[in-house]
């Protein structure tokens, strides 16, 4: 088994994934799963985080269909992130694990160099798809989307990422509902979502 591969995980889905994000990590980069991030609002726990001083601390979040909620996440994520527990979060939906778990860790080590190992990256090139290869990625996205045109293929990718830091002369609602809730005093982060949704 691998490294970083610690069954049991809370669903077959973290159980894919971090069996495959193991198989292709760099030796330095450690893989701990539900990790506590005690912010204002509560206490999370995120799915994984892989981390070393090369590479900081990387948040990644697996969203089956049955437990996503877009609104709440985004939520979650800006209170864990003010927790300046990682500096990133990435959010991979269940079925890009379950139908595309090459290009995800393709996409992934393409925005976060060190992640992988040389010899990782080298056979993540090979497996990932030809949509994914030609995906330009940057640090100053927040959504990267593969449009897969193959007839094997289904549908197309999403990989949502949050970061701390944020590029210089710009925002991201991550910041907006942070403050918002410092100035309430944190809480319940339900009843913190509906005093910003009733703001005037």
């Amino acid at each position: 088994m691998p490294f970083n591969f610690s069954p049991p995980y809370d669903s077959p889905l973290e159980d894919t994934f971090a069996y495959h994000l193991a198989k292709y990590a760099g030796d330095d980069v450690q893989i701990d799963s539900q990790v506590p991030a005690n912010t204002i609002c509560g206490l999370f726990l995120m799915d994984f985080v892989a981390h070393s001083p090369r590479v900081g601390r990387i948040g990644i979040e697996c969203d089956g269909k049955e437990f996503h909620n877009d609104s709440r996440d985004e939520w979650r994520d800006a209170m864990i992130l003010g927790t300046n527990t990682v500096d990133v979060i990435y959010r991979v939906r269940g079925s890009d694990i379950t139908h595309h778990i090459n290009d995800v860790l393709y996409c992934l080590a393409q925005l976060e160099p060190g992640l992988c190992s040389e010899r990782g990256e080298i056979n993540l090139r090979t497996l990932a798809s030809s949509e994914a290869r030609k995906l330009f990625l940057t640090k100053d996205e927040d959504l990267y989307h593969v449009h897969y045109t193959q007839d094997e293929k289904e549908g197309s990718l999403f990989l949502e990422t949050r970061r701390l830091r944020i590029p210089q002369g710009q925002r991201r609602f991550w910041q907006s509902a942070y403050k918002h809730a410092l100035s309430v005093g944190g809480g319940n982060l339900d009843d913190v979502i509906l005093s910003y949704r009733q703001c005037p």
